[in-house]
């Protein structure tokens, strides 16, 4: 699993030019507005790549809470997405409530972690995404991809990707060092803070745009977006496939979506093309 930056994209250079120049304000829904990813802007106390208007998180996630249709099972084999153009819509995504119910479970039956500490995670979720006007049930479905919602998932990509969203921020807060459901609320929000929005960095590590960044440089387009948070660029706009990194990666997160995957499960859901 890769976080927010990829680990083959090691030379600060090919960060920058991820970044590129900064991009126009975008609106995603009435009452939901971007403001600049760059240059980076205080929210909260720390620094982070995007700040949004007051009011957005809540159009964001009534539009997720639903009841929906919610399989008691996966919808059967996962379905391969692989061009950007098969993605799904939203209409067919499951409720956010029916995401978290299989998610939940599974937080704590596969993990060291305490019941407390998957509500807290949930919570978190939910409240950053709503401030940076992300449907929760994306963030929802990245973090399941990435860590299957653990507070204390193990240190991927070779020891470079901590926490929640997998993020390569050394440094990162972790709940290792706290007893099973004693980790503070502030210590797993601070997680999905550093996937969400991303982190500011200096030369060690560079810079590095989170999920909100990904979804306005992306224009909303939730493949794109999550197929650049997984590599750190999106190589092919109409295959999603066609990247370095997790190749199903966005096949993955749309299954996830409507029910192809659930909970904590983990497939490759397209081919090696």
């Amino acid at each position: 699993m890769l976080g927010i930056y990829p680990h083959f994209l090691t030379s600060a250079a090919l960060i920058v030019s991820v970044l590129g120049a900064p991009l126009e304000p975008l609106e995603f829904a009435a009452t939901t507005t971007y403001a600049n990813i760059l240059p980076s802007v205080t929210n909260g106390g720390g620094q982070f790549f995007v700040q949004t208007t007051t009011g957005g998180g809540a159009q964001a996630t009534a539009g997720a809470t639903g009841t929906g249709n919610c399989p008691t099972t996966s919808t059967g084999t996962p379905k391969c997405y692989r061009y950007d153009s098969d993605f799904p819509p939203e209409s067919e995504w499951m409720s956010l409530d029916c995401m978290i119910s299989h998610g939940r479970s599974d937080m704590v039956t596969f993990s060291n972690d305490g019941p407390d500490e998957a509500d807290n995670a949930i919570a978190a979720v939910q409240s950053v995404a709503g401030k940076a006007g992300i449907d929760p049930r994306v963030a929802f479905a990245v973090m399941m991809q990435e860590s299957s919602g653990k507070v204390r998932p193990i240190v991927g990509d070779w020891g470079l990707s901590y926490g929640l969203f997998q993020v390569q921020l050394p440094g990162v807060p972790l709940c290792t060092k706290y007893p099973k459901n004693q980790c503070p609320m502030d210590i797993i929000t601070k997680q999905v803070e550093n996937g969400i929005y991303g982190h500011n960095g200096t030369n060690t590590p560079p810079k590095a745009p989170g999920l909100a960044y990904w979804m306005q440089a992306e224009g909303g387009d939730v493949g794109r977006a999550v197929r650049g948070y997984n590599t750190g660029s999106v190589p092919n706009p109409n295959d999603l496939t066609d990247a370095k990194g997790t190749r199903s990666y966005a096949s993955d997160i749309a299954n996830r979506l409507v029910g192809g995957l659930l909970g904590a499960q983990h497939q490759y859901t397209c081919p090696d093309f």
